[in-house]
């Protein structure tokens, strides 16, 4: 029922928007088309009759025209069998697309990705996304439709299998008992009994699934640092460690993988015999009948298919119930993900915007609430630039982090100055994308190829101007020093009212900084810029300096 829950609460925003009538026509699309391959299956099972019947009366002209009506049969049914699967999968991209734009939202709006990552983040957010996702609408559209069309194959079947019972007598310790439509009681108690035990010996595999895509997740994350920080490992030919930290990642996976074996074979050994019995019973069932002549061949054949029509659907859960335990679990880390998100999103602060920046009293704390910074008091006019002071690890950087609203654990309040603001870390971030589009990064509209390559030139980089449109590993490509470089050339692109700068040039030698500042200081005339630096020679460009000892 968690499980149930959990996933209403994900499928509400798709299902209830207006704009979603074509996901519900789709939908309905695929029942409707189920429906018909139920009608089918119930002229099938009627044609059986027949069939048999006239084999048994060896009736060669009867026998073409059944197979000529067989094959429009089976022609229909092989049409709508692949149309539903095409809308099927047309509905599941829909949503797919819908739930991973809800998420991805969710995991960037107002820098939860970021909070996150701060404090007992949810293991792999991006296959969350990427797989979770997939699961989810994939299995759900599936298992809905399957329980829909399999329920409607049961009444439709039903009603044949009870009338082709009849009524029969038993006896049972001295006493005789007369049973209408023994045959739907047989079917009934058979796969009620099989879905108990179907669950008592499968119920591990949900919590196996879950510890699977754990695993799994875990050790292609691993794979992926590795090939990021390929040069350090190389520099510190670390090698041997990082052959054993992913033997021992994939450990984890061998060991899951082995008891999820042990567990779908004691799964399938009842399955599968459930299964093969199942083809046996009505036979046996109605064998005393057909002994003695009360229905004919055709007859035992129809009610064997009859029976296993209703005996099919239902054990809709028995046949499904790995993919139920797959999709359980996709479900409950999907949900897990979801209310970290919203928990991260309770611990943001919303400072207030004034006509400068202004800080009184504010305390900046660690994550375990021991305090970084104490009383925290500070005012900063707008176009002045501040340089922050004080020895490594007291927490300037973790200050700068507060005042955009990203480090959630302060007490206190401040006030920032009007309009955009941008922070310089010390690492540039610079994705695989168009230098182009790096070089315009955070901003969505690209400058023109003039002003970028104006740009370029200014910070020292002209070698690059030819290269506007090339995608490329600039991270590994790019030294550190020419990475801040094209750090500095966002700001000027950016043209931000409030510059942050946190070491942003501490790669560079001190001549190289100190003219990228005064480039700053000239293409940004009335920017506010609050900078942290060790070095000397930056100093004389700031108007002050201030400790927050």
């Amino acid at each position: 029922m968690k499980s149930l829950r959990t996933f209403y609460r994900l499928a509400v925003p798709f299902w209830r928007q207006g704009s979603q009538w074509l996901g519900w026509l789709m939908l309905a699309g695929i029942i409707g088309m189920g429906l018909l391959i139920v009608q089918i299956n119930v002229l099938i099972n009627a044609w059986s009759k027949t069939f048999y019947d006239t084999l048994g009366e060896f009736d060669t002209g009867a026998l073409y025209a059944l197979m000529g009506r067989y094959a429009l049969y089976l022609s229909a049914y092989v049409l709508i069998v692949v149309a539903l699967d095409w809308v099927r999968k047309a509905l599941v991209l829909r949503w797919r697309q819908a739930m991973t734009d809800q998420f991805t939202h969710a995991w960037l709006a107002d820098q939860a990705f970021y909070r996150l990552g701060l404090n007992g983040e949810p293991d792999n957010p991006d296959q969350r996304i990427a797989e979770d996702v997939n699961i989810v609408a994939d299995l759900s559209v599936e298992l809905v439709a399957s329980f829909i069309i399999n329920m409607a194959q049961v009444g439709a079947f039903m009603s044949i299998l009870w009338q082709l019972s009849g009524v029969q007598t038993f006896s049972l310790g001295g006493y005789s008992i007369t049973l209408s439509g023994y045959l739907v009681w047989i079917v009934v108690l058979y796969t009620l009994a099989g879905s108990l035990i179907t669950h008592w010996v499968g119920r591990p595999l949900h919590r196996l699934n879950v510890d699977r895509q754990h695993y799994e997740a875990d050790f292609r994350a691993s794979l992926l640092r590795k090939r990021e920080h390929a040069e350090q490992i190389a520099l510190y030919r670390g090698e041997a460690v990082e052959r054993q930290h992913l033997a021992d990642r994939f450990q984890a996976i061998a060991g899951n993988w082995r008891q999820l074996m042990g567990r779908e074979r004691n799964l399938s050994l009842f399955t599968v015999s459930y299964e093969r019995v199942s083809l046996i019973i009505p036979v046996f069932a109605a064998l005393p009948a057909f002994l003695a002549k009360t229905i004919t061949l055709g007859g035992l054949m129809q009610i064997r298919s009859a029976f296993g029509a209703v005996q099919g659907s239902l054990s809709w859960f028995i046949k499904l119930y790995p993919k139920l335990m797959h999709w359980s679990s996709a479900v409950e880390r999907l949900g897990q993900f979801e209310q970290a998100i919203a928990a991260s999103r309770c611990q943001a602060k919303v400072p207030m915007v004034g006509d400068y920046l202004c800080v009184n009293g504010l305390d900046v704390l660690r994550p375990d609430a021991e305090v970084l910074l104490e009383d925290v008091s500070v005012q900063v006019a707008q176009g002045e630039w501040l340089l922050i002071t004080g020895r490594s690890g007291i927490g300037k950087s973790t200050l700068l982090r507060t005042l955009q609203g990203l480090w959630p654990y302060c007490r206190g309040g401040w006030q920032l100055p009007p309009g955009r603001s941008l922070l310089l870390p010390q690492k540039p971030y610079l994705p695989s994308m168009p230098l182009r589009h790096l070089l315009a990064y955070p901003a969505i509209e690209v400058p023109s190829a003039v002003r970028l390559m104006a740009v370029l030139q200014q910070v020292g980089l002209p070698g690059l101007a030819r290269r506007l449109d090339e995608p490329s590993e600039w991270s590994r490509e790019l030294s550190g020093g020419e990475q801040q470089r094209i750090g500095i050339a966002r700001a000027l692109l950016y043209a931000p009212d409030t510059l942050y700068l946190d070491e942003a040039t501490n790669q560079l030698d001190e001549d190289s900084a100190l003219a990228l500042l005064r480039l700053v200081r000239e293409e940004l005339p009335n920017c506010t810029v609050i900078g942290i630096s060790h070095q000397v020679a930056l100093t004389a460009l700031f108007d002050r300096t201030w400790s927050p000892n």
